[in-house]
């Protein structure tokens, strides 16, 4: 699930918007497998997983985010991939659960 996510945020970040932006869509994409790892080892992760993943369904891959918006979530996104399964909130996260 989460090689597929990735998958699509790559995809995702090839049509729609310019080089140097982010969609909605690729942001939502990035944050869902985000998420889905850091739940992954929870009783009810998977459910978590497909909540957050679903809601990325309905976001624009042409609808363009602040550059300082992708940027701070991105950050979050990555430390939560880098920490394992149901460690605390990275500091990067501050402010954006």
């Amino acid at each position: 699930m989460l090689t597929a996510l990735f998958a699509a945020a790559v995809l995702s970040t090839s049509t729609g918007v310019k080089p140097d932006t982010y969609s909605e869509r690729w942001l939502c994409d990035l944050w869902a497998g985000a998420q889905c790892h850091a739940t992954s080892c929870q009783k009810d992760g998977k459910d978590r997983c497909l909540a957050v993943s679903k809601a990325c369904k309905d976001t624009s891959r042409k609808t363009p985010v602040s550059k300082d918006r992708a940027d701070k979530q991105a950050a979050c996104a990555r430390a939560l991939l880098k920490n394992a399964c149901g460690a605390p909130k990275p500091a990067e996260c501050d402010g954006l659960m």
